[in-house]
């Protein structure tokens, strides 16, 4: 399944295309992309 992640580093926000993968029986989130500042993806739409 792949989603939108945001992460806050250091009061900023960011936003990750990540995806679930399955390994050792435990789900971990693989970073596909890195997408941007949270808002400046807002003010593209």
């Amino acid at each position: 399944m792949v989603f939108v992640r945001t992460k806050m580093i250091k009061g900023h926000r960011y936003c990750y295309l990540v995806k679930g993968i399955w390994t050792q029986g435990k789900c971990r989130q693989k970073v596909i992309r890195y997408l941007g500042k949270y808002g400046d993806l807002h003010k593209k739409n």
